[in-house]
């Protein structure tokens, strides 16, 4: 059980953290408590509001790739895949989280021919801000990059 004096404590280790969060953001915080895991039990809820994941992302992208993406494909071997229809002639598309840059995601679009086979050349691609990420994707993101970057 905790004591009262404990309370105490994690509350204005809590308050100094909020002040650093704001200053310094999460991933600098993070770093600050020894890791993921630590800050979790000392704001368990923080990463529950969107805001503070894309915060969260955007810290890792430009401490790992400040001038450029994080694709996921090399973390992983994974894309994430949002997206898929048919198209034409049994030909489907399918649009795919590639990488993810500061404040956006960049999305590529592959069609595959009546038999699945995909096609050598991409067919297009397009770019999602992350604030306007569905929620889904959003969490596949963050999730993806807490795991290789902070686990």
């Amino acid at each position: 059980m905790e004591k009262p004096k404990d309370k105490q404590l994690l509350e204005k280790l809590r308050n100094l953290l909020e002040v650093k969060l704001k200053e310094n953001g999460p991933l600098n915080v993070i770093k600050f408590v020894g890791g993921y895991s630590n800050f979790g039990e000392i704001l368990p809820e923080y990463f529950t509001d969107r805001d503070n994941k894309v915060k969260l992302i955007n810290d890792i992208v430009n401490d790992v790739e400040p001038d450029g993406y994080i694709y996921f494909y090399e973390l992983d071997g994974d894309d994430i895949k949002i997206w898929e229809e048919e198209v034409e002639d049994g030909h489907t598309q399918e649009d795919y989280i590639t990488r993810v840059g500061d404040e956006t995601v960049g999305v590529s679009v592959w069609e595959y021919d009546e038999d699945g086979i995909m096609y050598d050349e991409e067919a297009g691609g397009y770019y999602i801000k992350l604030t306007q990420l569905d929620e889904k994707w959003l969490n596949k993101v963050f999730d993806k990059l807490v795991t290789h970057y902070l686990l």
